[in-house]
């Protein structure tokens, strides 16, 4: 695919696209074709979240993440098949498990934390969409089917350049507020109202374990959302932040936190 490709308007597209790097050479596509054929003979498969969004988003090149997928069966028949291999569970209840061109992090559906928690019911992976935290990651492609099922707004996210919460409940906060704020500021994503909110919401608590560098950076951005919504006299549809970060956004290690 050509470098700077134009961001997908419907699924027909990013299936299309999919299609073409599974099945390129050059991209280790048939490294991912071969997992998800191990991974299929114990449940339907499908490729969730970074991958579908950065090549619904840039194309394939894009793309230079790890491939995480999904399977519809349980986690001990999971677990059995990758007992031979050299997958190493992580503390989120799925397995990371490295190829040749590619790092690969494989869930069973019920694993999966946002359904593990009880925060969303599923019947099958097409419900994974409900389970992200930012809705620019609510896209999965159905490997059995080459289907796209994605969150109601997901195109005009991508066309527009916004980034709101899908799902306000996550293991990680440190993470999704570090996400987030490079998604505004380095990435120029403009806000969404729900977002907003939480930002604002977390940047009135120190218990988070973030840097001064990141929390300063925080309490910034909300200070100029309240400014403008005062201004306003309402909280605008979204919102874009230019200021740059002088450091890289990072929570602290537990080490650091007193």
């Amino acid at each position: 695919m050509r470098k700077g490709e134009a961001a997908a308007c419907n699924s027909s597209e990013l299936a299309r696209r999919m299609r073409a790097f599974i099945s390129d050479p050059a991209r280790g596509g048939p490294e991912i074709a071969d997992m998800i054929g191990h991974l299929g003979a114990i449940g339907e498969v499908a490729i969730f979240g970074g991958m579908p969004r950065d090549i619904a988003k840039g194309g394939a090149d894009a793309f230079r993440s790890d491939v995480d997928l999904v399977v519809d069966t349980s986690d001990d028949r999971l677990a059995e098949l990758l007992r031979s291999g050299h997958a190493v569970r992580n503390r989120f209840g799925g397995y990371r498990l490295k190829g040749q061109r590619h790092t690969y992090d494989i869930w069973a559906l019920q694993s999966t934390w946002a359904v593990r928690s009880g925060h969303v019911p599923v019947s099958g992976l097409a419900d994974l969409i409900r389970t992200t935290f930012f809705d620019r990651d609510a896209v999965v492609y159905l490997c059995n089917t080459g289907r796209i099922h994605h969150a109601r707004r997901y195109w005009s996210c991508l066309k527009d350049d916004t980034v709101d919460i899908n799902l306000e409940a996550n293991p990680n906060v440190e993470g999704a507020i570090v996400r987030a704020l490079r998604l505004i500021v380095d990435c120029k994503q403009k806000a969404g109202p729900r977002l907003v909110q939480y930002l604002a919401d977390t940047s009135r608590t120190s218990s988070y374990r973030l840097d001064p560098a990141t929390m300063e950076c925080l309490q910034a951005l909300t200070t100029s959302w309240s400014l403008l919504q005062e201004v306003h006299h309402t909280a605008p549809a979204s919102l874009n932040v230019r200021r740059k970060p002088r450091k890289r956004y990072r929570a602290r290690s537990a080490s650091a936190v007193a």
